[in-house]
């Protein structure tokens, strides 16, 4: 599926801290005055070492959200495509799907109709998922750092220092090493991302935004601490560009709606959804549909989680 590009889009988004964030580096490094739990941070030549979200962390927690909400279930129908696995038994995850017979390589087409859908869109040791989630930084990507950029990035990088104690939960007096110390962003900072998806189908946007809500809401938390409150997050969504060949079809359309019937059966594809009628611009051999912030960007997302939302519909017997 990945050999030939029929859609693609990039979601840009941007989050704010409610509470304060920490997401811990590996190591303290050889600093005898930094604090016991650090920050991870990054360098970014014209502004310097900063703190950042890591992609595969942002995404570890986006997945985990969707998981939740789609384990268990069965769906698309006849297909019966399991909502998500479990990664941590080999033995029944999508894992197994790619390990090699004796006839040498496994066929893709198999490997990914028998993918659950939290794999098909994140990715398993067997598929390559259908999205990428790029590192969050506190400043706007744009060409030229502003000085409300450069604001935000100065509020991230003046990070709290809270002590803590080692408490013994049967003696209910301090234990192990005793005070520590950790960093975290302060709450009222912004963070801003993107994610890339390749070759996808309307439910598979849904299941994103899914995941993304759950964060909005405050049902999923970022980093570590969450128990002690930290964590808390508000992501608004700023652009969402999406392109498709020229000439394939008038308005967005996943990518089930662009391949032949063939391929629909060979990788297990799910029924289709249209999404929102929006005007494109020609754009190289493609067509371009760029959409805004505000209404336009959240029909999109009612769209693609009502295609989620169809798909079990239709496991249960449905309309």
């Amino acid at each position: 599926m990945f050999k030939v590009s029929l859609n693609r889009a990039v979601l840009q988004y941007r989050l704010e801290t409610v509470t304060p964030l920490s997401i811990r580096a590996g190591d303290t490094g050889l600093d005898p005055t930094a604090a016991s739990l650090v920050c991870v941070r990054t360098h970014h030549r014209p502004l310097g070492p900063t703190v950042y979200v890591p992609g595969s962390s942002f995404k570890g927690v986006i997945r985990a959200a969707a998981e939740a909400s789609v384990r268990g279930q069965t769906f698309g129908g006849e297909l019966e495509v399991e909502g998500a696995c479990d990664p941590g038994d080999h033995r029944t995850s999508c894992a197994r799907h790619g390990r090699r017979g004796a006839g040498g390589s496994p066929d893709t087409a198999l490997v990914h109709r028998r993918n659950c859908l939290a794999c098909r869109l994140f990715g398993s040791l067997s598929m390559r998922g259908r999205c990428a989630v790029r590192d969050l930084f506190p400043f706007s990507g744009a060409a030229e750092i502003s000085d409300e950029d450069r604001s935000n990035f100065e509020r991230a990088n003046a990070v709290e220092v809270r002590n803590g104690v080692f408490i013994s939960r049967i003696s209910g007096s301090v234990a192990g090493g005793g005070v520590f110390d950790q960093e975290m962003v302060p709450a009222g900072v912004f963070f801003y991302g993107e994610i890339a998806l390749q070759n996808y189908q309307a439910w598979q946007l849904g299941l994103l935004m899914s995941g993304l809500q759950q964060l909005d809401d405050g049902f999923a938390q970022l980093g570590s601490s969450k128990s002690r409150g930290l964590g808390v997050v508000r992501v608004k969504l700023l652009r969402l560009v999406h392109e498709q060949r020229a000439g394939a079809q008038d308005g967005p359309v996943g990518v089930g709606a662009l391949v032949d019937a063939s391929t629909q059966r060979a990788y297990g594809l799910l029924a289709e959804s249209g999404l929102p009628k929006t005007s494109h611009v020609p754009y190289g051999l493609s067509r371009r549909f760029e959409v805004d912030a505000g209404p336009p960007i959240e029909r999109w997302k009612d769209s693609s989680m009502k295609a989620l939302g169809g798909l079990l519909t239709a496991a249960k017997g449905g309309a």
